[in-house]
C-alpha cells in the first residue's frame, strides 16, 4: 500500500475513534438519505440499481477493509441507506390504491371516514369511502377509488352528518392534482400515501341514508368549541395549536404567518408534542410531590415520565400527527 494511502487510512481511523460515540447518530441520517433517494430517482429500475449499488459498496468495504473501522462504518452506512430505500418502496407498494382516470361527475353512496370543518372558507371537507360503484349523468356505472376527498359548502352539510354516517351525493371528481410548478407542494404524492384516489366538490342535495352514531369526533368537537369561544383567526390559531385543525384560519392571516416565518407553528410537530409532554410531566411531578408518602416511597420521575408518554401518544392521536 502506498505511504499516502496508509497515512490517509490512519487519519480516518483516528477521526472515527474520536467520533466513536457519535457514529450511531449517522444511522438515521443514512436511513433518511435512502428514503430521500427513492423520491429523487425516477422509477423502479433506478431504485433497484441504487439498492444493489449500495449493497455492493458495503460488501466491497467488508471484503477489502481487513477489519478496519472505516470499512465497517461505510458498510453499515450503505446498508442503512439501502434499507431506507427499500422501506419506502415497500410502503409505497403497500398503500397502492386505484386512482381516478380523469375528471367525471358521479352520484354515489359513501361512508364518512373523516370530517374537517374549514370554517374560514365556509366549507366542510369529507373523506369518503365509496360503497359500491357510482353512476354518471347518463346512468353509466363509474368505478370509484377506494377513498375520496370532497369539499361541501357549509350550507349543504345535512343534519346527522358525522363520522361513520352513510351519505348519498353527487360530486365532480378529478385525480389528485400534480404540483403547479416543479418543486411545489405535491398533493398527488400525499394523496397516494393517504390512499386518496380522487378529490372534488360535492353538490346539494346531500342525503344521509344512515346517520352517524358518534358525531364528528372529539377532534372536530374540540375545534368547534375553541372557535365558538374565540372569534376570528384567534380561535382558528388556538384550534390549530390544540388539535392541528387549521381550517378556521383565514387566508390573509395564513399568508401573514407565512411571510413572518411563523407558519410552522400552526402545524403540529415535535415542538408542540414536546411542550405537551413537558407540561404534563411538570404538573404530575408537582401534584404527586404534595403527598409526603408518595414523595418518600414512589419514584416520581418515573411516574411523571409515564404520564408524559401517555400525553404524547394521546396528543399525537388527537391531532393526527402520525
Amino acid at each position: 500500500m502506498p505511504p499516502w494511502m496508509a497515512g490517509t487510512g490512519r487519519t480516518i481511523e483516528c477521526w472515527l475513534e474520536a467520533e466513536r460515540d457519535q457514529l450511531v447518530l449517522w444511522l438515521p441520517v443514512m436511513l433518511g438519505g435512502g428514503i430521500a433517494l427513492w423520491f429523487a430517482l425516477p422509477d423502479a429500475a433506478a431504485w433497484r440499481s441504487a439498492i444493489l449499488g449500495m449493497l455492493a459498496i458495503g460488501l466491497a468495504c467488508v471484503a477489502t477493509g481487513r477489519g478496519g473501522r472505516a470499512a465497517r462504518v461505510v458498510a453499515l452506512g450503505m446498508a442503512a441507506a439501502a434499507l431506507g430505500l427499500g422501506l419506502i418502496w415497500f410502503r409505497a407498494d403497500l398503500v397502492a390504491a386505484p386512482v381516478l382516470g380523469g375528471p367525471t361527475i358521479a352520484s354515489f353512496s359513501a361512508s364518512v371516514e373523516v370530517i374537517e370543518p374549514l370554517v374560514a372558507r365556509k366549507l366542510v371537507r369529507l373523506t369518503l369511502l365509496p360503497v359500491g360503484e357510482g353512476a354518471d349523468s347518463a346512468g353509466r356505472a363509474v368505478a370509484l377509488p377506494h377513498r375520496i376527498r370532497v369539499n361541501l359548502a357549509e350550507r349543504d352539510a345535512p343534519v346527522g352528518l358525522g363520522t361513520g354516517a352513510v351519505v348519498r351525493l353527487r360530486a365532480r371528481l378529478m385525480p389528485p392534482p400534480l404540483p403547479a410548478v416543479p418543486g411545489a407542494y405535491d398533493f398527488a404524492r400525499v394523496a397516494w400515501f393517504s390512499g386518496i384516489g380522487a378529490t372534488g366538490r360535492g353538490f346539494a342535495p346531500v342525503v344521509v341514508t344512515a346517520p352517524s352514531g358518534s358525531g364528528a369526533g372529539i377532534r372536530v368537537a374540540l375545534s368547534r368549541h375553541i372557535v365558538s369561544r374565540l372569534e376570528g383567526s384567534a380561535g382558528g390559531i388556538a384550534a390549530a395549536l390544540a388539535t392541528g385543525d387549521v381550517g378556521a384560519i383565514t387566508e390573509d392571516d395564513s399568508e401573514a404567518m407565512r411571510r413572518a416565518g411563523l407558519a410552522h407553528l400552526l402545524s403540529v410537530s415535535g415542538l408542540h408534542i414536546t411542550a405537551a409532554v413537558a407540561a404534563t410531566m411538570l404538573i404530575v411531578m408537582r401534584l404527586f410531590a404534595l403527598s409526603p408518602w408518595l414523595a418518600l416511597h414512589a419514584r416520581l420521575p418515573v411516574i411523571a415520565a409515564l404520564a408524559g408518554a401517555a400525553a404524547a401518544i394521546g396528543y399525537t392521536l388527537l391531532t393526527r400527527a402520525l
